[in-house]
């Protein structure tokens, strides 16, 4: 089975996610701004402009991104709050 540029460029997408959602309740000095948070903006902008008409076939990434950002929002309540 051959691989298509998109299907890279989705995979690439899905582990930026991934890191994302896993390193984004980092939130020791904001570690979360550094070490998730861009890498969760560059998982979104491959999914977005460059997963054009593929977009309906992946939508784990974005529900992975969604999930990732309430996470990690909510660890920084936390962690304010305590």
């Amino acid at each position: 089975m051959r691989r298509t540029k998109n299907d890279w460029i989705a995979l690439v997408s899905l582990l930026l996610a991934f890191w994302f959602l896993l390193s984004g309740t980092v939130w020791v000095w904001g570690a979360a701004l550094i070490i998730a948070y861009p890498f969760g903006l560059i998982s979104f902008i491959l999914w977005c402009f460059f997963l054009e008409g593929e977009r309906k076939k992946s939508k784990l990434i974005p529900s992975i991104l969604a999930f990732g950002f309430i996470l990690s929002l909510l660890v920084l309540i936390f962690t304010w709050l305590s």
